[in-house]
Formats: structure tokens, C-alpha cells, sequence
């Protein structure tokens, strides 16, 4: 009887590693501001719970990218040029005061191609 028992043991053990799911990272949507280099604002917490790790990541860094390019089509639209320094970049974790902004930030529109 016991050795049933510690053959149960020992394949519930084995088992315990591969049946975790594994830690979900959320990561913040940030954007700076022209009136002040330093300034951290909130756009969006990406915290889904989906089995790919690095889907809030993915999903944070098109956010940034399409408003990264909105910044500078929007300011082409008017017959400006694009504030130099500002846009939207994604950092890991909950969101924080402080910290350093990017200096370059990626953007690209979607296509139908």
C-alpha cells in the first residue's frame, strides 16, 4: 500500500511543474508631454490573463506604434511638424511616477498588404 501511495506522490510531483501556468507580466502604455520632458502620463494598463507571455507586451508595443504614427500624420495633416521628443512607449509593470522617457519612439501604421 505504501509504495501505491508513493508512486502517486512522485507522478503528482512530476506533474506539478508543467500544470502552473505560467506569471503574467501586465505592462503600462506611457506618454510624455511637450511641455515637460519629465512628465509620465497613464494611457493604458495591458493586464489581460492569456497563456502567451508575451501577448501584453505585444499588445502594448502596437498601441504605442499606431500612436506614435498618429502623432506624426495628425501633425502632417495640419502643416506642422511632429513634436520632437513626445510619444508613446511601454514599460513593464504597474504604472510609476517616475522614471526615464525614450528618446526614439517606433510607429508604423497597419496595412492592408
Amino acid at each position: 500500500m505504501n509504495r501505491i501511495w508513493l508512486t502517486a506522490f512522485v507522478m503528482t510531483a512530476a506533474c506539478l511543474p508543467g500544470c502552473t501556468t505560467p506569471p503574467r507580466t501586465s505592462y503600462t502604455l506611457y506618454r510624455n508631454s511637450p511641455f515637460g520632458s519629465g512628465v509620465r502620463v497613464h494611457w493604458a494598463t495591458f493586464d489581460a490573463a492569456e497563456s502567451d507571455p508575451a501577448y501584453n507586451l505585444n499588445n502594448c508595443q502596437m498601441a504605442a506604434r499606431l500612436l506614435n504614427a498618429n502623432l506624426g500624420a495628425s501633425a502632417k495633416a495640419e502643416g506642422k511638424l511632429p513634436s520632437t521628443g513626445v510619444g508613446f512607449w511601454c514599460e513593464p509593470g504597474a504604472y510609476k511616477e517616475t522614471g526615464e522617457s525614450p528618446s526614439h519612439f517606433e510607429s508604423a501604421f497597419p496595412t492592408d498588404v
